[in-house]
């Protein structure tokens, strides 16, 4: 187990681990974890960080949907990072408010749904996906477009 000064500092079960801070480490390793440790000097900070095998980062973009009033539509946010990342959504930088059977954000396997049902030309905006794990936070926009007509061709309505 690494030590920051005398205190344990816990590390996430990967196979290898560089216990190397960027600035001011008394000793560096490169080592099979749980065969060795490395003592540093101070907790990561902005300046100094341990890589261990954190990333956090996107699977697809969020999509873009141009869809008719009263449709469906749905954004998907696809994100993987370790430590597991959490997701929230935002329309003009401001939070999603979820209505009951109207306004509905789900966590799935990769990340989460926001769906918006009977479209209004109010939901159009800016949809932002922030996705944090606590070592970073990453942002990805889509752009809901709703117009007033008739309902498009199948396959266009930008639902799935």
């Amino acid at each position: 187990v690494p030590f920051v000064g005398d205190v344990p500092f816990k590390m996430p079960p990967i196979t290898m681990v560089t216990c190397c801070l960027v600035s001011q480490a008394k000793e560096g390793c490169d080592v099979p974890y749980g065969e060795s440790m490395c003592v540093c000097d101070k907790l990561p900070s902005d300046t100094s960080y341990m890589d261990v095998g954190y990333f956090l980062n996107f699977l697809e973009p969020v999509n873009n949907i141009t869809i008719v009033q009263g449709q469906t539509a749905i954004l998907h946010c696809k994100v993987a990072g370790n430590p597991p990342p959490s997701v929230r959504w935002l329309k003009n930088d401001a939070p999603v408010v979820q209505e009951p059977r109207r306004v509905i954000i789900r966590k799935t396997e990769y990340g989460s749904r926001l769906r918006i049902q009977d479209l209004d030309t109010t939901d159009t905006g800016y949809y932002q996906c922030v996705a944090t794990n606590g070592v970073k936070t990453i942002t990805a926009t889509g752009v809901l477009f709703v117009r007033l007509g008739e309902s498009p061709p199948v396959g266009e309505a930008g639902h799935a």
